[in-house]
């Protein structure tokens, strides 16, 4: 009979806590929330630098979201549903491209032309110290033909622009196309086993991350590739001090190939003797972010974040404990800056970023930026002289007009270059993305993107117009997308050349509806192609997307 108390006194001791799942990285509901601060109206504390992020139901990062608003939000959230088992949302997108693949932060969906599928769905198990969120992911692209790099140039002889292009994907692991036929596949998803503690959460997980305050482009860590296995410690909201708030999270984990060539090699007639296969191996990649909202500074976010990754290889076994689980902290050593000079370097590629993000309240808007480093300065000098070298750069903001209660006009805008500075003309400077030595699989999971994904060398400017209704929202983006200028000015110098760069003009037009329990997004954005894959002339593609979300109370 006392077995049986007890039991029942750890069930209820376990079981009152209340917990919500997580707020998938890219999810609609994440904007909601975000532009729902920028309007002044709402005390939502989050950074919005660290994602997913983990709502409670008594986090006092929504408090103050009041009458039909917080119960519309609290429904298709499922905050406070009582703890113990519950029904994840179910979500079905579909998305088509007409002519070639298009879009980024875009998880585990493949770059595919014709239609792809993605289903998710699953359950939440919660109790006052432990989560488990199993939601996996299936995908199914068709996975059409198109026209490659390999198969426009399949005759080109230019030996300065084809050991060019093989200068980035010798570097890489990020396939044009996944192979020459449909792919089924499925992925964990969005899920985590974790132990939580007051404000701390330590588990194992493969969630999408999103390190940084931008909203298109995160340079160090963001939703373009997969999910990948990884160890975390992280705090679950802001933790008050003395001297502000903070979020942090610590990573370590696993990236995988994805065991596809990166192009149809055998298409080319020239230069196919410039391509190094890579050797068959996982990666092991360290990473931290660190967030603080100063007490003295009122609605100020000042954010750090670095990532290291290497070869899962025999050099890597040899390393200890702490250099194998937390290399982010131990650093490499000169000799990964020293190229010039003949090192291998010590098979670490290493890149930070700072960034600044500031709320403005009373006039309803945001400004920030990040600003990365691909690869540490040599030395202080270094770094006051040429600070622009292998850096890169996201700035944007965004600004609400309140039309009646609750309805507004919003604006936004961002701005991201990875293209090389001009430092690169009289020193060696990485490509972001790409290493030239081992790990040459890149910065990448599963053969996409980490970090932006507007990929090695891209630039973009977007300018986003909306018409925001509670839940629902309508809107219009424009995006300017250059496509690798590194390969580009390599490709074309001392030719004169200045009229191929890769240019993509889209014109997205959008919505997204609450309709009882369902929440449908639409996309459809066609697009103006400029010289696509360096070559002359100008072509259209059409992208449209629809995603369905059915959310359980």
């Amino acid at each position: 009979m006392q077995t049986k108390f007890l039991l029942l006194y750890i069930i209820i001791l376990t079981s009152s806590s209340v917990y919500s799942q997580n707020i998938p990285t890219g999810n609609y509901i994440e904007d909601v929330l975000r532009w729902k601060q920028v309007s002044g109206k709402h005390e939502i504390k989050t950074s919005f630098a660290i994602r997913p992020i983990l709502m409670p139901y008594n986090d006092t990062t929504i408090n103050g979201l009041k009458g039909i608003e917080v119960n519309k939000l609290y429904n298709l959230l499922n905050i406070g549903a009582v703890s113990g088992l519950k029904i994840l949302p179910f979500s079905l997108l579909t998305e088509y491209n007409f002519k070639r693949p298009y879009g980024y932060n875009n998880g585990t969906l493949y770059p595919n032309r014709g239609f792809q599928t993605r289903f998710s769905g699953g359950f939440l198990y919660s109790t006052r110290f432990l989560k488990i969120q199993i939601n996996p992911e299936f995908v199914h692209a068709e996975n059409k033909k198109f026209d490659t790099f390999t198969s426009i140039h399949a005759t080109n002889n230019s030996q300065q622009f084809l050991a060019s292009y093989f200068e980035t994907i010798n570097g890489i692991d990020a396939p044009e196309r996944f192979g020459n036929k449909s792919i089924s596949r499925i992925y964990p998803g969005q899920s985590k086993i974790t132990l939580n503690y007051k404000n701390v959460e330590v588990g194992i997980s493969t969630e999408n991350l999103w390190w940084g305050p931008s909203i298109k482009n995160s340079i160090i860590m963001s939703n373009s590739a997969p999910g990948f296995l990884h160890w975390t410690v992280n705090s679950t909201g802001p933790i008050r001090t003395n001297v502000g708030s903070f979020e942090w999270q610590l990573i370590g984990g696993k990236l995988k190939q994805s065991d596809y060539e990166p192009y149809n090699i055998n298409l080319l007639e020239y230069g196919t003797d410039l391509y190094n296969p890579k050797p068959r191996t996982d990666r092991y990649i360290s990473a931290v972010t660190v967030n603080w909202q100063p007490k003295w500074l009122k609605g100020l976010y000042l954010g750090v974040s670095g990532s290291t990754y290497m070869d899962i290889d025999s050099v890597y076994k040899k390393k200890n404990v702490i250099q194998k689980t937390v290399p982010i902290f131990v650093g490499s050593s000169m000799k990964a800056n020293d190229i010039n000079n003949g090192s291998n370097g010590d098979g670490q590629d290493f890149a930070y970023a700072f960034s600044l993000r500031q709320l403005l309240p009373y006039y309803s808007a945001e400004l920030y930026f990040e600003w990365a480093r691909n690869d540490r300065s040599g030395n202080l000098n270094d770094f006051i002289q040429e600070p622009g070298h292998s850096s890169a750069l996201t700035v944007g903001g965004r600004k609400l007009f309140e039309l009646k209660k609750n309805i507004f006009l919003q604006l936004k805008s961002e701005i991201t270059q990875l293209q090389r500075h001009p430092t690169y003309l009289l020193r060696e400077s990485p490509i972001w993305y790409v290493h030239s030595v081992n790990p040459r699989d890149g910065y990448t999971n599963q053969g996409r993107y980490l970090g932006a994904g507007i990929g090695p060398g891209g630039n973009s400017f977007m300018i986003d117009a909306s018409y925001l209704n509670g839940l629902n929202s309508y809107g219009f983006t424009f995006e300017r997308y250059v496509h690798n200028n590194d390969l580009y000015y390599q490709a074309f110098r001392g030719t004169s050349v200045s009229n191929r760069h890769w240019v993509d003009l889209s014109y997205s037009f959008y919505s997204n509806v609450k309709i009882r329990r369902y929440l449908l997004s639409i996309n459809v954005t066609p697009i103006y192609t400029l010289n696509y894959q360096y070559t002359n002339g100008s072509s259209f593609n059409l992208h449209a997307r629809l995603n369905c979300a059915y959310y359980f109370n």
